[in-house]
């Protein structure tokens, strides 16, 4: 979610990058979580006017649902849920990532890495996306972020000053972050050598699309969707999988992100493989999206002239 410039955002990300963080980072693992998805609902009911632009995006795929201001109140918890998930970033360890989080189907990408098979997991925003991504960093895998979508509105000196501090705590993972707008060499040698790269497949979280994007109908609205992991995985010799970061249904306090199936099917030239992976990510999307929706980042952006065409 995108929120509005204006003095009394600045006065709450001074505290909140500030005092609060600080807080948070002395409490014990994974009260960060806790307290901001808390900080989130309350948000969702303060914030009156944001929340009714989300319903009425929320309508627009689920015309039928009586439940959308629920998925709404959700949709903000995550949202603060993320956009606060690094303050974890240095606290999450060997010992304690199963406070933060557990996973299903790590059997996939542990058979594809004894093989000397890279892997690309494609991910939506979904949950705290960056979570699973710092876990797998901590436990010593060779691993890579693809990002460079910025948020494309002007900010004030504080909006700026709290933009570097998050790098600076993101910047405490054990990966690699590489930059979307630049040249994917590097990527694609890492994939050859057996590492594993993430990279999203619906938006960039800031208005500002990066790659190669196809259209295809998902919960009956065009959208554009990026193939970038497709590209990837062809040209880099790998295994592509998806993978879904939402409460773990087994303990709410904690995530659970989900490595599914294969999806590339190796077949065909490059042309052909980047469509089927349109159709595959728009079969995707539409099911996460069913069944997870209040863990979506971009229902604020489910609006032609954003993520719609």
């Amino acid at each position: 979610m995108v929120f509005g410039e204006s003095k009394l955002k600045d006065l709450y990300r001074q505290v909140v990058w500030g005092p609060y963080r600080q807080l948070l980072e002395a409490c014990p693992p994974a009260w960060e979580y806790r307290a901001n998805r808390r900080l989130g609902v309350l948000a969702g009911l303060l914030a009156g006017g944001k929340r009714r632009d989300v319903v009425e995006n929320l309508r627009l795929a689920f015309p039928d649902r009586q439940d959308l201001d629920t998925i709404a109140i959700e949709a903000f918890a995550t949202h603060f849920l993320n956009q606060y998930a690094s303050f974890a970033f240095g606290k999450i360890t060997r010992e304690n990532w199963t406070s933060y989080l557990r996973f299903e189907g790590m059997e996939q990408i542990e058979a594809a890495r004894a093989a000397g098979q890279g892997v690309v997991l494609l991910h939506p925003h979904m949950g705290p996306a960056q979570l699973p991504l710092c876990v797998l960093g901590v436990l010593g895998w060779p691993i890579h972020q693809i990002g460079g979508g910025e948020t494309a509105t002007e900010k004030s000196e504080i909006g700026r000053w709290a933009s570097a501090e998050r790098a600076r705590l993101e910047a405490r993972m054990p990966v690699k972050l590489q930059d979307g707008t630049g040249y994917l060499r590097g990527v694609l040698r890492a994939l050859q050598a057996g590492e594993v790269v993430l990279t999203a497949c619906d938006g960039t979280g800031g208005g500002q699309e990066l790659g190669r994007r196809y259209e295809r109908v998902v919960l009956g609205q065009r959208m554009r969707l990026p193939v970038g992991g497709f590209y990837l995985a062809k040209r880099g010799n790998a295994r592509l999988h998806p993978l879904v970061t939402v409460r773990d249904p087994q303990d709410p306090r904690r995530h659970l992100s989900i490595i599914g199936p294969q999806l590339l099917s190796g077949n065909g030239d490059l042309k052909q493989v980047l469509e089927d992976g349109a159709d595959r990510t728009a079969l995707l999307m539409e099911d996460l999206l069913r069944r997870y929706p209040g863990q979506w980042l971009f229902w604020d952006a489910f609006k032609p002239g954003e993520l719609l065409c």
